[in-house]
């Protein structure tokens, strides 16, 4: 097996039990609220809404029922190629007869018509164009009803946000996308002015929703496929807050919508019968009717289509905003859960001859505890108080200064696709719960983790932790310390980070405690040489105010986490877990290669490698995989160092050296310390490891 085959299988397998055990242990079925989320902003809006899907379903239900035996048969008759092109001149037709045609196999005929077209594997593609029929045809009544708000009288027409328009193809490898990676099919946020056909692109980007069809009940196959791609719309799209997504399983359709901690599904919407019929073709007018805030978009940022920048409102203590363009993606988060962090390099709108302002902008969903600004883990307030401590000091590292930041708040009534203003009120505070208000309902607190870090089990959807939107601009601009980076300019990166960390723990008693590879960045100046700066204060504590909180959970990124925060046993942390946890770092590092020895070498699979098994199983499983490597000299090599990337070998001696200061010293086990009487001397610092010059 080549390295590409095996990196292949090894990421189609993570994926795939990565949604697995989300949808085991945070997806919901059977959430009525997932539709009330779908519906419109104010009572006229909603009312203009539901009385339009009263009439398209009404004009659907009669052309359903106008198909044939004979009508049938040709359609069954069509090869998937064919059937494709019909669903082409169909949308292009100025009659609705064909689109229904279409759609009617779908939903009066499926049994026979699926019978006909073969194995179940040949049958799975024909799907698509069947459920595209469907969508098309609602939204090309929602198109004809659709009149500018000023224009629009009550209960004749309705004011859409967007049109919904299925991709051409399914089954497809979106944009930028490994060839793994497919998607069934995708409905394209388009423009109202948009014709209703089936939309040509691929690039994820446009996405408003991922769909995933099974030919018999495979819910948990279409829900793990959902999760998987919706990945990818997370990655493309930087204003997206929450995703939608559809799950169709024969004749049985479920609206998914995948929020930060959670995934809600709704109850099934059967289109074998009119009532279920009715709904699907209500979420499908509300989606197009909604405004971006309950679409999921974040209205704050806007994305220009021709410059691909975007233009993004950032926020102060007081709310008040200033716009920057960007110019660079720094961090896309790809994961469907989480904080959803995106950075972006971005530059401040300026007046002609004004001054430049170059800023790295975070976004993201942090974590907290109402009232937010009186959270100990604020990277806010923490930053602020690190820039007031090294503003103008004369310092031998650089670190992150702080230039704006607030929590987001949000106008709505708007769509940036079809270009309608929102209402210029800034009153949605964009968190956990504003969302679920939008739902109707209330967040209740999630159950306590356990002694040994897992997560209590949650009885209720409503059970979620508080998170905020947080953005911030900060400065100076680097880049990830892949991108272009050889051994000794990672080890100078390296050593001027950890001695920022060093001061801000010691000066102003803040620790970071989430070490790892994607929190350093490489800062390189007129002269080309190269600087390290620590990023990502999000986990970050002031340690002069735990006492007034008690010791914080656990925290960090686990396959680089210290052992003492993956057993979590109410050992205080400390310092040392983020040294620690800068071992794990650089090992993973040395084994798999830098990118810039990339091409001439390539990357180290490291799923059959021993520290493969940190990125495995429980906290507990990874504690006594890392304990077993760290246990002496001789395991550490045997198990780590000598499966260092041949590319790599400079970064051996280090790594050696700083197993040795934090496992191997009198009393020390890492994190541990085996006798509670051991005194540290106030000198022992694992910066003192790093000997080269802070240029190269």
């Amino acid at each position: 097996m080549t390295i590409a085959s095996a990196e292949k299988d090894a990421r189609a397998e993570k994926r795939q039990a990565e949604a697995a055990w989300i949808r085991k242990n945070d997806s919901f079925a059977g959430v009525e609220e997932v539709l009330d989320l779908a519906k419109p902003r104010g009572d006229e809006a909603r009312d203009a809404a539901t009385t339009a899907a009263a009439q398209v379903a009404e004009k659907l239900e009669a052309a359903l029922e106008a198909g044939t035996q004979k009508s049938d048969i040709k359609l069954k008759s069509l090869s998937l190629e064919k059937l494709r092109a019909r669903l082409q001149r169909a949308a292009k037709s100025k009659s609705d007869e064909d689109l229904a045609l279409i759609a009617r196999q779908w939903t009066h005929n499926y049994d026979d018509y699926m019978e006909f077209s073969g194995s179940a594997s040949e049958r799975g593609p024909h799907m698509y164009p069947l459920v595209s029929a469907f969508i098309l045809y609602v939204q090309r009544h929602v198109k004809a009803m659709h009149a500018p708000a000023a224009a629009r009288k009550r209960g004749g027409s309705l004011t859409a946000a967007r049109l919904l328009l299925p991709s051409a193809e399914s089954d497809f490898t979106p944009n930028h996308a490994h060839e793994d990676e497919k998607v069934g099919l995708a409905l394209h946020n388009c423009p109202v002015s948009a014709k209703p056909q089936p939309h040509p692109g691929t690039h994820p980007r446009d996405f408003f929703a991922i769909v995933a069809c099974k030919v018999l009940y495979f819910y948990d196959e279409a829900l793990d496929q959902l999760i998987d791609s919706t990945r990818r719309v997370y990655w493309a799209q930087g204003n997206r807050r929450f995703a939608w997504a559809l799950s169709v399983c024969s004749r049985c359709v479920y609206a998914v919508v995948m929020l930060h901690d959670a995934v809600l599904v709704s109850p099934v919407m059967d289109v074998s019968k009119p009532a279920g019929r009715k709904q699907f073709v209500e979420l499908l007018v509300n989606w197009a009717v909604c405004d971006d805030v309950r679409a999921g978009y974040d209205p704050t940022m806007e994305f220009d289509p021709i410059s691909k920048q975007y233009r993004i409102q950032c926020p102060n203590k007081g709310g008040k905003m200033r716009t920057y363009t960007t110019t660079g993606y720094l961090f896309a988060q790809g994961d469907v859960l989480g904080r959803h962090t995106r950075c972006f390099v971005a530059e401040r709108d300026r007046k002609k001859g004004g001054p430049k302002e170059v800023v790295v902008i975070k976004d993201a969903f942090t974590v907290s505890k109402p009232p937010p600004d009186d959270n100990v883990h604020n990277e806010i307030v923490l930053l602020s108080e690190i820039t007031d401590t090294f503003r103008g000091k004369e310092l031998d590292f650089i670190y992150p200064e702080l230039v704006r930041g607030g929590n987001v708040v949000l106008p709505t009534g708007g769509s940036q696709v079809s270009g309608v203003a929102h209402n210029g009120v800034y009153d949605f505070d964009d968190n956990t719960d504003g969302i679920l208000s939008l739902m109707g309902v209330a967040r209740e607190d999630v159950p306590e983790a356990g002694k040994d870090g897992v997560k209590g089990k949650r009885s209720s959807w409503r059970q979620q932790p508080y998170r905020i939107h947080r953005r911030l601009a900060m400065r100076p601009c680097g880049e990830e310390l892949e991108m272009d980076v050889n051994q000794a300019e990672l080890t100078v990166v390296l050593a001027e980070a950890m001695r920022c960390h060093t001061a801000i723990h010691s000066r102003c008693k803040i620790l970071h405690r989430d070490i790892s590879p994607n929190n350093f960045l490489v800062v390189r100046g007129s002269d080309g040489l190269p600087r390290g700066l620590l990023i990502d204060f999000d986990y970050a504590i002031s340690v002069k105010r735990t006492s007034q909180i008690g010791q914080p959970g656990q925290s960090g990124t686990l396959p680089v986490m210290s052992i003492g925060n993956l057993e979590y046993d109410g050992t205080v942390q400390t310092a040392l877990d983020d040294w620690e946890s800068l071992l794990y770092t650089l090992c993973m590092w040395g084994t798999r290669g830098l990118t810039s020895e990339k091409r001439r070498d390539g990357k180290r699979v490291l799923t059959d490698l021993p520290i493969g098994e940190w990125s495995r199983g429980t906290c507990a499983e990874r504690a006594r995989e890392k304990r077993n490597h760290m246990r002496s000299a001789d395991d550490f090599w045997t198990s780590i160092g000598q499966h260092f990337h041949p590319s790599c070998r400079a970064l051996e001696p280090l790594a050696v050296e700083l197993h040795a200061a934090l496992f191997l010293r009198e009393g020390c086990a890492g994190t541990r310390i085996k006798r509670p009487d051991l005194d540290i001397p106030n000198d022992f610092n694992p910066c003192m490891l790093f000997e080269a010059p802070t240029r190269v």
